[in-house]
């Protein structure tokens, strides 16, 4: 039976993978494009030129529309040429979390973090947007693997390889430079958790010698001159876009503490598929439950897992899950920081790498419950999903090219 476990456990991360890339890539052109999907649509299919210049007047980098009109030329700019490429990024990121949940918590916790983030609704609706952010995502999760793989090895490769993936995250959407900070808030925690220097020197020496622990060494300043050689290229739009295009976001309201939560629930249970991406998102609603019951029900079960794993959990195990923490709610709490200070990023697609690492601590505490547990937790997250108050989608625009042969020749 152990070997049939070891088997199932070696192949598991695969079948998920196929599951997630079936559903991903299953009914692309269902619905509509919507404005900032015309968006890319449109600038993949203008010159060089030409998309450089829509994209300067915009407010995003370049790395997605570059790779994108090259990938999609292949399939004439079709709608599943651009929103497939979305689609293997949505794969990615699941790989990804994998392997940043299995360097942190183990093979058992990585393959549920797999799992929920192949399931998760929302995942899936940004993995079949033509919009750059599942490769956002793809990219954020592999940078913090790598982070932590340098942590783990102290091994030089591994910073460097952190350094190109900061760097691409931010030449595909400037989330990725917001996101940049928890690196070091990361590093810093990682380094100061074991430090056993605070009870056994003089109270200044102590203080000095964790100062020096927690300071940046010469093996991630590397990795960050890295980020910022890879970003560079573009350092003059960002400019551009920071002193000239800041306006362009006025459309974001201001949050409260409470929409933290109010993204978690997108993060499990998705947005309306029929508001997708349009504006700001409201979560999906559930057949005679309301929003409010809905978020507190997920602040109360997300503070018991948190007490259940530090208290039952080693010393060891702490430190990897403090930085899960810090990647997901660290994260939620920085945009919501921001926010204060008058910088409105709140939107859940900017912040969906959140909801990833959220799933690796609740893929965590599945790996540490007993198994009639985890099989009730699906249960209930199966029944949740299929509560959702469907919600219908436009499909205009498909419905007109399908009869299209019915009006060759005519003038409306």
């Amino acid at each position: 039976m152990k070997k049939i476990l070891e088997k199932v456990e070696r192949h598991a991360v695969w079948v998920i993978l196929l599951v997630a890339a079936s559903i991903r890539f299953t009914g692309l052109t269902k619905r509509d494009f919507w404005y900032d999907e015309a968006f890319t649509g449109i600038a993949v299919k203008e010159s060089w030129q030409g998309m450089f210049s829509m994209i300067t007047n915009d407010v995003h980098p370049p790395l997605y529309y570059a790779t994108l009109k090259i990938f999609s030329s292949f399939f004439d700019y079709s709608v599943v040429g651009i929103r497939i490429y979305s689609a293997i990024f949505g794969v990615l990121a699941i790989l990804a979390i994998y392997l940043f949940a299995k360097e942190l918590f183990g093979k058992k916790a990585a393959i549920f973090v797999a799992i929920l983030a192949t399931v998760s609704p929302i995942a899936i609706q940004y993995s079949q947007e033509a919009r750059m952010y599942s490769m956002l995502v793809a990219l954020t999760v592999f940078a913090a693997y790598f982070l932590v793989r340098a942590l783990k090895t102290e091994k030089q490769k591994y910073y460097i390889l952190w350094g190109i993936f900061v760097g691409l995250s931010a030449l595909t959407h400037y989330m990725g430079i917001i996101f940049s900070p928890l690196y070091l808030l990361a590093y810093a925690a990682w380094n100061a958790w074991d430090f056993e220097g605070l009870n056994k020197q003089s109270s200044w020496d102590s203080l000095s010698g964790l100062i020096k622990r927690i300071l940046p060494d010469k093996k991630i300043i590397i990795g960050i001159v890295v980020s910022i050689a890879v970003f560079s290229p573009w350092l003059g739009k960002f400019f551009f876009h920071m002193t000239h295009r800041g306006n362009a976001l006025d459309w974001i309201k201001p949050v409260a503490l409470g929409d933290i939560f109010t993204n978690v629930q997108m993060f499990l249970f998705g947005t309306p598929l029929g508001e997708m991406s349009a504006g700001m998102p409201q979560p999906n609603e559930f057949i005679g439950v309301g929003h409010l019951t809905t978020r507190i029900i997920l602040a109360v079960g997300l503070v018991l897992i948190t007490l259940y794993l530090y208290k039952n959990d080693k010393q060891k195990n702490r430190r990897e899950l403090t930085i899960a923490y810090i990647f997901s709610f660290g994260f939620l709490m920085l945009i919501y920081v921001l926010s204060l200070l008058g910088k409105q990023y709140f939107v859940v697609r900017y912040v969906l790498a959140a909801g990833y690492f959220l799933f690796a601590i609740i893929g965590f505490w599945l790996s540490r419950i007993n198994w009639k547990y985890v099989v009730a937790s699906f249960v209930l997250y199966t029944i949740l999903l299929f509560s959702i108050v469907p919600v219908g989608y436009s499909r205009g625009y498909n419905e007109m090219i399908k009869h299209l042969d019915k009006y060759q020749g005519k003038h409306f």
